[in-house]
């Protein structure tokens, strides 16, 4: 049914252009008019018209709400595209006809020096009235189409950049985040290594020559258990709830994130074009905060920290006066190893830094509003790269966070990534000017306006 009611209105379309060209072409008010000035006021009358569909879908694009709200979201565009048209065909259609007619030297005839007036009158008017006119124009029609045609998908551009950056993002922090297991992996050989450690000691007394269980025995059986609850700590961490909702460890969630992000981007965004922004931007940042969880969750780093730093608590140690000396000597030698080992494995976590974030698109190009035209002629000035040091502290990386969706308008989009949309400025600067080309007929071809058999008559 959509597409029959689509195929509809296009219909009905066609049918009213048809039938103003053809009340142009046969009008009798235009009797002893030329082709060409027929042509012309069709051509004046298609590109209003045509402004005027743009020019509402700009207006739209720039006033609508996502609430209901009759004037500004029903009734102001279609009013503002029917202004368009009126304006339009006034300047045009009506400029034509200031330009074909004399109005200051009427009273000097047709000789040399009438028509030498007459050439004057029409090249000020040419070139000093209708730019004038055509400048208001420009203003009301001309951008608006602009926003119209090119405003959505100029957004989108912006937005596709966000969204790629987003997945950079996404993947850079998964890939870090695959740390924890490589942690849980270290832990698990520390813990087989304190295992055969005790098999050895049991077997062959390889730490005090002493064969069979006993205090050393007990004491890396004790080191072995309190390594397993800690890596269970770990694996809980790792295998448990995520905090932010989401687990970054899953295979497939950078792309999924990303595909429903895409979705939404490629929707209609001119149904309701306040409510498709929202939508976009509500998800975005929603996932640009779960991506900076990621980024600072340290919890396997404290919890190894809180470890190591309770370790002499926890350590399960015999009393000293119940060992001989080679006893004491392994387990105190021992002690210091996994005290060593675990020291190692915090450092190891912390010289892994995540990815600097990216810069998004409004701290490459903040400009917005006028302030895009004035960067537009601005000098660019030279910078020095400086070189960044090789590594980051760790209050640096605390206050890294990557930075929520560049938002943007339609009206700045356009006008941002204007060299990029330079087809939708050519076409809407074509449509709306193509009258005044053809207007130059008037001044170098006086009689162009005339049919034949008409070109003497004043």
């Amino acid at each position: 049914m959509e597409r029959i009611s689509e195929f509809g209105w296009i219909t009905i379309v066609l049918l009213a252009i048809g039938a103003v060209i053809a009340s142009i072409l046969t009008s009798k008010r235009l009797k002893g008019s030329s082709l060409f000035n027929r042509l012309f006021i069709v051509v004046a009358v298609a590109s209003g018209f045509f402004s005027a569909i743009s020019s509402a879908l700009g207006f739209s694009l720039i006033t609508s709400q996502e609430s209901d709200d009759l004037f500004r979201n029903a009734l102001l565009p279609p009013a503002f595209g029917v202004f368009v048209f009126f304006l339009a065909v006034a300047i045009w259609v009506g400029g034509a006809e200031l330009v074909r007619h004399r109005d200051w030297f009427r009273g000097m005839g047709n000789g040399f020096l009438g028509d030498l007036m007459f050439f004057f009158e029409r090249a000020l008017k040419l070139f000093v009235v209708i730019p004038v006119l055509a400048v208001i124009l420009f203003f009301v029609s001309t951008w608006t189409t602009v926003v119209g045609i090119g405003g959505a998908d100029a957004v989108r551009h912006t937005y596709q950049f966000e969204v790629e950056r987003l997945q950079a993002e996404c993947a850079g922090l998964t890939a870090y985040r695959q740390r924890d297991y490589l942690f849980l992996e270290d832990l698990r050989l520390s813990i087989s290594g304190v295992a055969r450690v005790a098999d050895n000691e049991r077997q062959g007394g390889a730490q005090t020559g002493s064969a069979g269980p006993g205090a050393v025995t007990d004491y890396f059986n004790g080191i072995a258990d309190w390594l397993r609850d800690l890596e269970t700590s770990v694996a809980a961490i790792i295998e448990g709830d995520d905090p932010s909702g989401v687990a970054p460890y899953a295979p497939e969630i950078c792309a999924t994130k990303i595909d429903n992000l895409q979705q939404l981007l490629s929707r209609n965004a001119f149904n309701n074009y306040d409510l498709w922004a929202r939508e976009f931007e509500t998800a975005y940042n929603d996932f640009a905060s779960v991506l900076n969880r990621w980024r600072h969750d340290r919890r396997v780093e404290k919890l190894l920290e809180q470890q190591l730093a309770s370790f002499a608590r926890a350590n399960p140690k015999p009393v000293n006066s119940l060992l001989t000396r080679a006893q004491s000597e392994a387990i105190d030698n021992y002690s210091e190893e996994v005290e060593k080992a675990l020291s190692s494995l915090i450092k190891k976590q912390k010289r892994t830094k995540p990815p600097v974030p990216q810069k998004s698109a409004a701290e490459l190009s903040p400009a917005r509003g006028l302030g895009i035209l004035v960067e537009f002629f601005e000098t660019p000035t030279e910078t020095v790269e400086v070189e960044k040091p090789p590594s980051r502290r760790q209050s640096v990386v605390d206050a890294e966070f990557a930075p929520g969706l560049s938002t943007i308008t339609p009206r700045d989009a356009v006008l941002k990534h204007a060299n990029i949309f330079s087809d939708i400025w050519a076409l809407a600067i074509s449509w709306d000017y193509a009258a005044y080309l053809l207007m130059f007929a008037y001044l170098f071809f006086p009689s162009a306006e005339r049919a034949a058999g008409f070109k003497d008559e004043e």
